[in-house]
């Protein structure tokens, strides 16, 4: 069994400085905050489970960034994020632990390089 040694996230993810970009686009430059993600998760119908799959994380983060659609680099960049809060990309994980791992992502996401998305060198 390989053993993980990346240290997990001990702090409460939500006090995190935001090193990304905003993850709203309304000009107003206002942080995420847990309650924000339990609106989305709402209404995607997820609040009422006790867990989250990988691929309903994946759905919600698009939702609360706004996406239709996703390239591999926020797949990476969603895996490295249930890396550090829970250890590894898992099939599903405990709703607190998903909606942490949302927060994450959203505090640390650079976006996509655009020349690797589309081929270009």
């Amino acid at each position: 069994m390989e053993m993980n040694l990346e240290p997990h996230i001990k702090s409460d993810v939500w006090t995190m400085p935001d090193k990304g970009l905003s993850w709203c686009d309304c000009g107003k430059n206002h942080p995420l905050t847990i309650d924000i993600v339990k609106g989305f998760a709402e209404e995607l119908g997820i609040k009422t489970q006790d867990s989250i799959s990988h691929h309903q994380l994946v759905e919600l983060t698009m939702e609360v960034w706004n996406y239709e659609s996703v390239c591999r680099f926020f797949h990476l960049a969603l895996n490295e994020s249930a890396q550090r809060v829970h250890g590894s990309v898992a099939d599903s994980y405990p709703l607190g632990i998903g909606l942490d791992i949302v927060g994450y992502f959203s505090k640390t996401w650079q976006g996509c390089p655009d020349e690797d998305c589309w081929g270009e060198d």
